[in-house]
């Protein structure tokens, strides 16, 4: 019997969407208990290896709609860096409020490790994980980083208390137990260690709410047109649970949303329409209360004894 990775229930709500993969119909739950969101089935260890080959790094379609296509790995994204520190939302956190500070750090999903060889010119001692054996080998082959190719599920290529600072951006929603995951970190972090995760937060947005409720009330349920990348769906008050349940203390959670321009417009003409006519006033709901995004940037701390 499937048991609820945050609280062990059984009992469990569907949800109007689903993802047709290999055949197979992954759908949308619900826990009753707790109110984690997850696909059931999921993918198999066999299938994910399949999944996050190297066509999700060199041609996965880009979902912004303000960005051109790029490819992941690029040789002339390699000369930039060796050479800078690309800003973004992790980036620009940790070195605001740790400025000089030389991590112990840890990047799980770290691609071909462009962040990783930019904070070691900082002086920090940078080592990463990536499932994918395509980025991890360029990583250690064009860039010469401590890149291991794996899973954090399944690796135990980290020992106790190795890290004080470890980051996971847009990984947790693809893993299968995203709680198994949370104690690893919780072993490898030294205690008062950092964990930073960014992910979605999509189901969290107050017109998805109401589109479920609505397809719910119509008997009707969405095939989704993506593959099943996400395993898990997470809003701010699940990864809280979650975060707790493994020995972690919050610091801080940002719910952004993204504007209007940037999200992605699939499905039927109404339905483009009716995300674009919901997206404008969550965007300014947003800003005024910093609630109900589709972004989460979460800092944990870990509370272990000394």
């Amino acid at each position: 019997m499937r048991t609820c990775d945050l609280c062990g229930g059984s009992e469990f709500r569907p949800l109007p969407f689903y993802y047709e993969f290999e055949g197979q119909r992954l759908r949308g739950t619900r826990c009753r208990r707790c109110a984690l969101m997850f696909l059931d089935p999921q993918p198999t260890p066999a299938q994910l290896e399949r999944l996050y080959g190297k066509d999700y790094f060199t041609e996965r379609p880009n979902y912004d709609r303000t960005q051109q296509e790029v490819k992941f790995i690029e040789d002339g994204q390699k000369n930039q860096a060796l050479n800078e520190l690309r800003p973004d939302k992790f980036t620009d956190y940790i070195l605001a409020r740790y400025p000089g500070r030389a991590f112990r750090y840890l990047e799980v999903g770290c691609g071909p490790g462009y962040t990783l060889k930019s904070l070691q010119a900082l002086g920090w001692t940078t080592h990463g994980l990536e499932i994918s054996v395509h980025a991890a080998d360029f990583a250690r082959r064009e860039l010469h980083l401590p890149v291991v190719t794996g899973n954090i599920e399944t690796t135990e290529d980290f020992h106790e208390n190795q890290f004080d600072l470890a980051y996971m951006g847009d990984v947790l929603e693809h893993l299968l137990s995203p709680a198994a995951t949370l104690a690893k970190f919780h072993r490898i972090l030294e205690p008062g260690g950092l964990l930073v995760l960014a992910l979605p937060a999509v189901l969290n947005l107050p017109a998805v709410r109401l589109g479920f409720a609505a397809y719910g009330l119509l008997g009707k349920e969405r095939r989704m047109d993506i593959p099943p990348y996400h395993l898990y769906e997470f809003t701010p008050a699940t990864i809280t649970k979650l975060l707790n349940a493994q020995g972690f203390e919050l610091v801080e959670l940002r719910n952004p949303v993204k504007p209007p321009r940037h999200i992605r417009l699939g499905g039927s003409l109404m339905e483009k329409a009716a995300k674009l006519a919901g997206q404008y006033p969550t965007y300014w709901l947003n800003k005024l209360t910093g609630r109900f995004g589709d972004r989460m940037f979460v800092v944990a701390r870990n509370a272990k004894p000394v």
